[in-house]
Protein backbone atom coordinates (compact mmCIF):
# COMPACT_ATOMS: atom_id res chain seq x y z
CA UNK A 1 0.00 0.00 0.00
CA UNK A 2 1.54 3.60 -0.87
CA UNK A 3 3.01 5.51 2.05
CA UNK A 4 1.23 8.77 1.15
CA UNK A 5 -2.29 7.58 1.89
CA UNK A 6 -2.64 7.56 5.58
CA UNK A 7 -6.38 7.08 5.85
CA UNK A 8 -7.82 3.62 6.80
CA UNK A 9 -9.89 1.88 4.23
CA UNK A 10 -13.76 1.77 4.71
CA UNK A 11 -15.17 -1.72 5.58
CA UNK A 12 -18.27 -2.57 3.56
CA UNK A 13 -20.67 -5.19 5.06
CA UNK A 14 -21.42 -7.73 2.44
CA UNK A 15 -25.09 -8.24 1.48
CA UNK A 16 -26.77 -11.48 2.31
CA UNK A 17 -27.91 -13.38 -0.68
CA UNK A 18 -31.70 -13.33 -1.15
CA UNK A 19 -33.50 -16.64 -0.75
CA UNK A 20 -35.63 -17.69 -3.58
CA UNK A 21 -39.24 -17.96 -2.49
CA UNK A 22 -40.43 -21.55 -2.77
CA UNK A 23 -44.18 -22.18 -2.92
CA UNK A 24 -44.97 -25.15 -0.70
CA UNK A 25 -47.31 -27.59 -2.28
CA UNK A 26 -50.30 -28.48 -0.04
CA UNK A 27 -51.58 -32.03 -0.27
CA UNK A 28 -55.36 -31.77 -0.36
CA UNK A 29 -55.85 -35.53 -0.09
CA UNK A 30 -58.22 -36.46 2.74
CA UNK A 31 -55.85 -39.19 3.77
CA UNK A 32 -53.17 -36.67 4.58
CA UNK A 33 -55.41 -34.24 6.36
CA UNK A 34 -54.00 -34.95 9.80
CA UNK A 35 -50.45 -34.50 8.54
CA UNK A 36 -51.29 -31.20 6.88
CA UNK A 37 -52.89 -29.95 10.02
CA UNK A 38 -49.87 -30.95 12.00
CA UNK A 39 -47.57 -29.11 9.63
CA UNK A 40 -49.48 -25.84 9.92
CA UNK A 41 -48.76 -23.44 12.73
CA UNK A 42 -51.26 -23.34 15.60
CA UNK A 43 -54.45 -21.68 14.58
CA UNK A 44 -56.41 -19.25 16.65
CA UNK A 45 -59.13 -20.71 18.88
CA UNK A 46 -61.95 -19.38 16.80
CA UNK A 47 -60.45 -20.81 13.66
CA UNK A 48 -60.18 -24.30 15.33
CA UNK A 49 -63.94 -24.40 16.01
CA UNK A 50 -64.58 -23.68 12.42
CA UNK A 51 -62.39 -26.67 11.54
CA UNK A 52 -64.41 -28.96 13.78
CA UNK A 53 -67.66 -28.02 12.10
CA UNK A 54 -66.14 -29.23 8.94
CA UNK A 55 -65.78 -32.78 10.41
CA UNK A 56 -69.01 -33.20 12.57
CA UNK A 57 -72.43 -32.97 10.96
CA UNK A 58 -74.65 -30.53 12.71
CA UNK A 59 -77.91 -32.17 14.16
CA UNK A 60 -81.38 -31.16 13.02
CA UNK A 61 -83.42 -29.57 15.89
CA UNK A 62 -86.65 -31.17 14.60
CA UNK A 63 -85.17 -34.68 15.02
CA UNK A 64 -84.19 -33.87 18.59
CA UNK A 65 -87.67 -32.60 19.41
CA UNK A 66 -89.21 -35.70 17.84
CA UNK A 67 -87.09 -38.03 19.98
CA UNK A 68 -87.92 -36.11 23.12
CA UNK A 69 -91.64 -36.32 22.31
CA UNK A 70 -91.51 -40.08 21.74
CA UNK A 71 -89.63 -40.64 25.01
CA UNK A 72 -92.14 -38.52 26.88
CA UNK A 73 -95.06 -40.46 25.34
CA UNK A 74 -93.51 -43.83 26.32
CA UNK A 75 -92.91 -42.70 29.89
CA UNK A 76 -96.46 -41.36 30.07
CA UNK A 77 -97.88 -44.68 28.80
CA UNK A 78 -95.85 -46.63 31.35
CA UNK A 79 -97.02 -44.32 34.11
CA UNK A 80 -100.65 -44.58 33.00
CA UNK A 81 -100.33 -48.41 32.80
CA UNK A 82 -98.99 -48.51 36.34
CA UNK A 83 -101.79 -46.25 37.53
CA UNK A 84 -104.38 -48.39 35.70
CA UNK A 85 -102.96 -51.63 37.15
CA UNK A 86 -103.07 -50.38 40.73
CA UNK A 87 -106.52 -48.86 40.17
CA UNK A 88 -108.37 -51.53 38.19
CA UNK A 89 -106.43 -54.84 38.45
CA UNK A 90 -107.99 -57.25 40.95
CA UNK A 91 -108.43 -60.91 41.77
CA UNK A 92 -111.59 -62.62 43.00
CA UNK A 93 -111.27 -65.92 44.87
CA UNK A 94 -114.42 -67.98 45.34
CA UNK A 95 -114.05 -70.46 48.20
CA UNK A 96 -116.21 -73.60 48.32
CA UNK A 97 -116.33 -74.39 52.01
CA UNK A 98 -115.71 -77.95 53.17
CA UNK A 99 -118.46 -79.57 55.23
CA UNK A 100 -117.14 -80.95 58.49
CA UNK A 101 -118.95 -83.77 60.29
CA UNK A 102 -119.62 -83.13 63.95
CA UNK A 103 -121.32 -85.51 66.38
CA UNK A 104 -122.52 -85.34 69.95
CA UNK A 105 -125.08 -86.87 72.31
CA UNK A 106 -127.31 -86.00 75.23
CA UNK A 107 -129.70 -87.70 77.65
CA UNK A 108 -133.27 -86.61 78.26
CA UNK A 109 -135.84 -87.79 80.80
CA UNK A 110 -139.37 -88.63 79.70
CA UNK A 111 -142.12 -88.52 82.32
CA UNK A 112 -145.52 -90.15 81.94
CA UNK A 113 -148.39 -87.70 81.33
CA UNK A 114 -150.17 -88.90 84.50
CA UNK A 115 -147.21 -87.67 86.59
CA UNK A 116 -146.85 -84.39 84.70
CA UNK A 117 -147.85 -82.26 87.67
CA UNK A 118 -144.62 -83.18 89.43
CA UNK A 119 -142.39 -82.84 86.36
CA UNK A 120 -139.27 -80.65 86.41
CA UNK A 121 -138.50 -78.12 83.62
CA UNK A 122 -135.82 -80.46 82.27
CA UNK A 123 -138.26 -83.36 81.87
CA UNK A 124 -140.34 -83.95 78.73
CA UNK A 125 -143.93 -85.12 79.10
CA UNK A 126 -144.96 -88.23 77.19
CA UNK A 127 -146.05 -91.82 77.70
CA UNK A 128 -144.17 -94.39 79.78
CA UNK A 129 -146.14 -97.61 80.21
CA UNK A 130 -146.19 -101.37 79.66
CA UNK A 131 -148.55 -102.97 77.13
CA UNK A 132 -149.23 -106.69 76.30
CA UNK A 133 -148.50 -107.99 72.79
CA UNK A 134 -148.49 -111.43 71.18
CA UNK A 135 -147.20 -113.00 67.95
CA UNK A 136 -147.74 -116.39 66.27
CA UNK A 137 -145.68 -117.82 63.43
CA UNK A 138 -144.90 -121.16 61.74
CA UNK A 139 -141.27 -122.15 61.11
CA UNK A 140 -139.59 -124.88 59.03
CA UNK A 141 -137.51 -127.62 60.68
CA UNK A 142 -133.88 -127.68 59.60
CA UNK A 143 -133.17 -131.34 60.49
CA UNK A 144 -133.08 -133.05 57.09
CA UNK A 145 -132.32 -136.66 56.14
CA UNK A 146 -132.64 -137.90 52.55
CA UNK A 147 -134.38 -141.29 52.57
CA UNK A 148 -134.65 -141.72 48.82
CA UNK A 149 -135.37 -140.17 45.43
CA UNK A 150 -138.18 -140.62 42.95
CA UNK A 151 -139.38 -139.42 39.57
CA UNK A 152 -143.13 -139.67 39.22
CA UNK A 153 -145.86 -138.53 36.87
CA UNK A 154 -149.10 -139.48 35.12
CA UNK A 155 -149.81 -141.00 31.71
CA UNK A 156 -152.97 -141.80 29.73
CA UNK A 157 -153.04 -145.40 28.48
CA UNK A 158 -154.90 -145.66 25.17
CA UNK A 159 -156.47 -148.97 23.97
CA UNK A 160 -157.47 -148.99 20.28
CA UNK A 161 -157.63 -152.78 20.20
CA UNK A 162 -160.83 -154.94 20.16
CA UNK A 163 -160.19 -156.45 23.59
CA UNK A 164 -159.72 -155.09 27.06
CA UNK A 165 -156.11 -154.93 28.15
CA UNK A 166 -155.18 -155.54 31.81
CA UNK A 167 -151.78 -154.21 32.89
CA UNK A 168 -150.26 -155.17 36.24
CA UNK A 169 -148.23 -152.90 38.55
CA UNK A 170 -144.57 -152.43 37.48
CA UNK A 171 -145.53 -152.88 33.80
CA UNK A 172 -142.78 -151.24 31.76
CA UNK A 173 -143.36 -148.09 29.72
CA UNK A 174 -140.61 -146.97 27.34
CA UNK A 175 -140.45 -143.31 26.26
CA UNK A 176 -139.44 -142.15 22.80
CA UNK A 177 -136.01 -141.31 24.28
CA UNK A 178 -135.66 -144.85 25.75
CA UNK A 179 -136.36 -143.69 29.33
CA UNK A 180 -137.90 -146.57 31.28
CA UNK A 181 -140.89 -146.00 33.58
CA UNK A 182 -143.24 -148.43 35.37
CA UNK A 183 -146.89 -148.47 36.36
CA UNK A 184 -147.45 -147.80 40.03
CA UNK A 185 -150.76 -149.70 40.22
CA UNK A 186 -152.61 -152.41 38.20
CA UNK A 187 -155.05 -151.06 35.65
CA UNK A 188 -157.51 -152.54 33.12
CA UNK A 189 -157.80 -150.56 29.92
CA UNK A 190 -161.16 -151.17 28.14
CA UNK A 191 -161.28 -151.84 24.40
CA UNK A 192 -161.61 -148.60 22.52
CA UNK A 193 -161.08 -146.66 25.75
CA UNK A 194 -158.32 -145.09 27.86
CA UNK A 195 -157.22 -144.91 31.51
CA UNK A 196 -155.11 -142.40 33.49
CA UNK A 197 -152.41 -144.13 35.53
CA UNK A 198 -149.55 -143.10 37.83
CA UNK A 199 -145.99 -144.03 36.80
CA UNK A 200 -142.49 -143.80 38.27
CA UNK A 201 -138.98 -143.92 36.81
CA UNK A 202 -137.18 -147.22 36.91
CA UNK A 203 -134.08 -145.29 38.07
CA UNK A 204 -134.71 -142.20 40.19
CA UNK A 205 -132.38 -139.60 38.71
CA UNK A 206 -132.87 -135.90 37.95
CA UNK A 207 -132.40 -136.54 34.20
CA UNK A 208 -135.46 -138.83 34.24
CA UNK A 209 -137.73 -135.81 34.73
CA UNK A 210 -138.62 -135.74 31.01
CA UNK A 211 -141.27 -133.65 29.32
CA UNK A 212 -144.48 -134.83 27.63
CA UNK A 213 -143.78 -137.99 25.58
CA UNK A 214 -145.32 -141.10 23.95
CA UNK A 215 -144.62 -144.47 25.60
CA UNK A 216 -144.67 -147.96 24.14
CA UNK A 217 -145.41 -151.03 26.26
CA UNK A 218 -142.59 -153.53 25.49
CA UNK A 219 -144.36 -156.39 27.34
CA UNK A 220 -147.22 -156.52 24.81
CA UNK A 221 -147.24 -158.50 21.57
CA UNK A 222 -145.42 -156.45 18.95
CA UNK A 223 -148.46 -156.59 16.66
CA UNK A 224 -150.63 -154.53 19.02
CA UNK A 225 -148.04 -152.13 20.48
CA UNK A 226 -149.12 -149.47 18.01
CA UNK A 227 -152.74 -149.86 19.20
CA UNK A 228 -152.13 -149.97 22.94
CA UNK A 229 -149.73 -147.25 24.17
CA UNK A 230 -149.38 -144.45 26.75
CA UNK A 231 -149.13 -140.67 26.40
CA UNK A 232 -148.03 -138.07 29.01
CA UNK A 233 -149.26 -134.48 28.83
CA UNK A 234 -147.06 -133.03 31.63
CA UNK A 235 -143.40 -133.37 32.60
CA UNK A 236 -142.30 -135.96 35.11
CA UNK A 237 -141.28 -134.60 38.51
CA UNK A 238 -138.06 -135.37 40.35
CA UNK A 239 -138.19 -135.25 44.16
CA UNK A 240 -136.39 -136.50 47.22
CA UNK A 241 -137.93 -138.39 50.09
CA UNK A 242 -136.75 -136.43 53.12
CA UNK A 243 -137.19 -136.90 56.82
CA UNK A 244 -137.48 -133.55 58.70
CA UNK A 245 -136.83 -133.16 62.43
CA UNK A 246 -136.96 -130.18 64.81
CA UNK A 247 -133.52 -128.99 65.98
CA UNK A 248 -132.67 -126.95 69.09
CA UNK A 249 -131.32 -124.20 66.85
CA UNK A 250 -134.74 -124.06 65.14
CA UNK A 251 -136.40 -123.20 68.43
CA UNK A 252 -133.72 -120.69 69.45
CA UNK A 253 -133.85 -118.81 66.13
CA UNK A 254 -137.65 -118.90 66.12
CA UNK A 255 -137.85 -117.37 69.63
CA UNK A 256 -135.34 -114.66 68.68
CA UNK A 257 -137.28 -113.79 65.54
CA UNK A 258 -140.57 -113.69 67.40
CA UNK A 259 -139.13 -111.22 69.91
CA UNK A 260 -138.27 -108.89 67.05
CA UNK A 261 -141.69 -109.46 65.57
CA UNK A 262 -143.23 -108.53 68.91
CA UNK A 263 -141.63 -105.09 68.64
CA UNK A 264 -142.81 -104.70 65.06
CA UNK A 265 -146.26 -105.90 66.02
CA UNK A 266 -146.30 -103.47 68.96
CA UNK A 267 -145.43 -100.66 66.57
CA UNK A 268 -148.37 -101.58 64.35
CA UNK A 269 -150.81 -102.03 67.23
CA UNK A 270 -149.78 -98.94 69.19
CA UNK A 271 -148.77 -96.64 66.33
CA UNK A 272 -152.32 -95.48 65.69
CA UNK A 273 -153.27 -95.34 69.38
CA UNK A 274 -150.35 -92.99 70.15
CA UNK A 275 -150.00 -91.34 66.75
CA UNK A 276 -149.88 -87.82 68.25
CA UNK A 277 -146.30 -88.49 69.39
CA UNK A 278 -143.51 -88.16 66.81
CA UNK A 279 -141.25 -90.68 68.54
CA UNK A 280 -142.18 -94.10 69.97
CA UNK A 281 -139.66 -96.51 71.50
CA UNK A 282 -140.38 -100.12 72.46
CA UNK A 283 -138.56 -102.58 74.68
CA UNK A 284 -139.55 -106.20 75.36
CA UNK A 285 -139.58 -107.30 78.98
CA UNK A 286 -137.72 -110.61 78.72
CA UNK A 287 -139.02 -111.73 82.11
CA UNK A 288 -142.59 -111.55 80.87
CA UNK A 289 -142.15 -113.72 77.75
CA UNK A 290 -144.25 -116.87 77.53
CA UNK A 291 -144.39 -119.21 74.54
CA UNK A 292 -146.28 -122.22 73.24
CA UNK A 293 -144.41 -124.53 70.84
CA UNK A 294 -146.29 -127.09 68.77
CA UNK A 295 -143.37 -129.49 68.55
CA UNK A 296 -140.23 -130.50 70.41
CA UNK A 297 -136.56 -131.10 69.71
CA UNK A 298 -135.98 -134.32 67.72
CA UNK A 299 -139.60 -134.68 66.67
CA UNK A 300 -140.08 -135.74 63.05
CA UNK A 301 -141.94 -132.75 61.75
CA UNK A 302 -141.47 -130.57 58.70
CA UNK A 303 -142.94 -127.43 60.31
CA UNK A 304 -143.69 -126.24 63.82
CA UNK A 305 -145.61 -123.25 65.23
CA UNK A 306 -144.77 -120.96 68.16
CA UNK A 307 -147.11 -118.54 69.89
CA UNK A 308 -145.40 -115.91 72.05
CA UNK A 309 -146.77 -113.39 74.51
CA UNK A 310 -144.87 -110.63 76.29
CA UNK A 311 -145.14 -107.23 77.94
CA UNK A 312 -143.60 -104.40 75.92
CA UNK A 313 -142.49 -101.10 77.47
CA UNK A 314 -143.72 -98.13 75.44
CA UNK A 315 -142.04 -94.72 75.66
CA UNK A 316 -143.64 -92.05 73.44
CA UNK A 317 -142.78 -88.33 73.20
CA UNK A 318 -142.46 -85.38 70.82
CA UNK A 319 -138.96 -84.51 69.62
CA UNK A 320 -139.19 -80.76 68.88
CA UNK A 321 -137.71 -79.72 72.21
CA UNK A 322 -135.02 -82.41 72.02
CA UNK A 323 -134.07 -81.24 68.53
CA UNK A 324 -133.63 -77.68 69.77
CA UNK A 325 -131.49 -78.86 72.68
CA UNK A 326 -129.27 -80.86 70.34
CA UNK A 327 -128.92 -77.93 67.94
CA UNK A 328 -127.93 -75.60 70.77
CA UNK A 329 -125.35 -78.06 72.04
CA UNK A 330 -123.80 -78.48 68.60
CA UNK A 331 -123.60 -74.72 68.05
CA UNK A 332 -121.80 -74.28 71.37
CA UNK A 333 -119.01 -76.64 70.26
CA UNK A 334 -118.32 -74.83 66.98
CA UNK A 335 -115.56 -72.29 66.39
CA UNK A 336 -116.57 -68.66 65.95
CA UNK A 337 -116.03 -68.75 62.19
CA UNK A 338 -118.22 -71.85 61.60
CA UNK A 339 -121.94 -72.55 61.53
CA UNK A 340 -124.27 -75.55 61.22
CA UNK A 341 -124.99 -76.29 57.56
CA UNK A 342 -127.01 -79.53 57.65
CA UNK A 343 -129.01 -80.74 60.63
CA UNK A 344 -132.56 -82.11 60.72
CA UNK A 345 -134.65 -84.29 63.00
CA UNK A 346 -133.71 -87.26 60.85
CA UNK A 347 -130.13 -86.87 62.15
CA UNK A 348 -131.26 -87.83 65.67
CA UNK A 349 -131.17 -91.47 66.85
CA UNK A 350 -132.94 -92.54 70.06
CA UNK A 351 -132.48 -95.50 72.38
CA UNK A 352 -133.86 -96.43 75.80
CA UNK A 353 -131.19 -96.26 78.49
CA UNK A 354 -133.30 -96.85 81.60
CA UNK A 355 -136.98 -97.28 82.46
CA UNK A 356 -138.78 -97.05 85.82
CA UNK A 357 -142.42 -98.04 85.26
CA UNK A 358 -143.33 -97.55 88.92
CA UNK A 359 -142.28 -93.88 88.72
CA UNK A 360 -143.39 -93.44 85.12
CA UNK A 361 -139.91 -92.29 84.09
CA UNK A 362 -137.64 -93.23 81.20
CA UNK A 363 -134.14 -92.08 80.32
CA UNK A 364 -133.59 -91.70 76.57
CA UNK A 365 -130.16 -91.39 75.00
CA UNK A 366 -129.98 -89.22 71.90
CA UNK A 367 -127.09 -89.46 69.42
CA UNK A 368 -126.94 -86.90 66.64
CA UNK A 369 -124.70 -85.83 63.79
CA UNK A 370 -124.53 -82.64 61.71
CA UNK A 371 -122.36 -80.92 59.13
CA UNK A 372 -120.70 -77.56 59.77
CA UNK A 373 -119.31 -75.05 57.30
CA UNK A 374 -117.59 -71.65 57.29
CA UNK A 375 -119.56 -68.50 57.92
CA UNK A 376 -119.71 -65.85 55.20
CA UNK A 377 -117.67 -63.57 57.43
CA UNK A 378 -115.01 -66.17 58.19
CA UNK A 379 -111.41 -64.96 58.00
CA UNK A 380 -109.91 -68.31 57.15
CA UNK A 381 -107.99 -66.66 54.29
CA UNK A 382 -105.67 -63.76 55.11
CA UNK A 383 -105.59 -61.30 52.23
CA UNK A 384 -102.16 -60.07 53.30
CA UNK A 385 -100.80 -63.53 52.56
CA UNK A 386 -102.22 -63.47 49.02
CA UNK A 387 -100.82 -60.10 47.94
CA UNK A 388 -98.39 -60.42 45.03
CA UNK A 389 -98.86 -64.19 44.62
CA UNK A 390 -98.99 -65.68 41.14
CA UNK A 391 -101.52 -68.31 40.04
CA UNK A 392 -99.46 -71.33 41.09
CA UNK A 393 -98.69 -69.83 44.50
CA UNK A 394 -102.37 -69.08 45.09
CA UNK A 395 -103.29 -72.69 44.25
CA UNK A 396 -100.66 -74.09 46.61
CA UNK A 397 -101.85 -71.81 49.42
CA UNK A 398 -105.55 -72.67 49.00
CA UNK A 399 -104.84 -76.41 48.72
CA UNK A 400 -103.12 -76.27 52.10
CA UNK A 401 -106.30 -75.10 53.89
CA UNK A 402 -108.43 -77.98 55.29
CA UNK A 403 -111.50 -75.73 55.44
CA UNK A 404 -111.43 -75.32 51.63
CA UNK A 405 -113.09 -78.05 49.56
CA UNK A 406 -112.68 -76.22 46.26
CA UNK A 407 -112.03 -72.77 44.81
CA UNK A 408 -112.12 -70.54 41.75
CA UNK A 409 -109.50 -67.90 40.96
CA UNK A 410 -110.57 -65.12 38.60
CA UNK A 411 -108.07 -62.42 37.56
CA UNK A 412 -109.07 -59.06 36.10
CA UNK A 413 -107.76 -58.61 33.51
CA UNK A 414 -107.40 -62.33 32.78
CA UNK A 415 -103.89 -62.14 31.32
CA UNK A 416 -102.24 -60.78 34.47
CA UNK A 417 -102.24 -64.04 36.50
CA UNK A 418 -100.95 -62.30 39.58
CA UNK A 419 -102.68 -60.97 42.68
CA UNK A 420 -102.37 -57.20 43.24
CA UNK A 421 -100.15 -55.94 46.01
CA UNK A 422 -103.00 -53.84 47.36
CA UNK A 423 -105.16 -55.87 49.78
CA UNK A 424 -108.32 -53.94 48.92
CA UNK A 425 -108.03 -55.23 45.33
CA UNK A 426 -108.32 -58.84 46.55
CA UNK A 427 -111.89 -60.15 46.94
CA UNK A 428 -112.74 -63.39 48.76
CA UNK A 429 -116.21 -64.97 48.54
CA UNK A 430 -117.33 -68.05 50.52
CA UNK A 431 -119.91 -70.41 49.03
CA UNK A 432 -121.65 -73.20 50.92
Amino acid sequence: MPEGNSTSPVQVKPKKPRRKAVKKKIDKSPFKLSENLAAKPAMPKADFKVGQNLLVKKRDPKELYRRLAVSFAVLTAVLLGAVWFFTFAKVKIVIISAKEKIADSLSVEIINQANRSGASPAQIAGVVKSVPVEETKTFASSGREVLGEEVVGRVTIVNNYIKNQPLVATTRLLSAGNKLFRLKNTVNVPAGGQVVAEVYADQAKPEMAIGPSKFTIPGLWAGIQDKIYAQSNQAMEYSEKIKYTIQQSDLDNAVKELKNNLLANAGKQLGQAYGEYSQRLYQVDNNSISQEVQGKVGEEKRNFTIKMKAMVTLVAFNDEEIFNQAKTKLAATLADDKQIAEFTKQNLAYSLAKVDLSQGLAEVKVIFEAKATLKDSAKVIKKDSLAGMNYEQLKAYLNSLPEVAGYEINFLPAFIKKAPNLVDRIEVEIRK
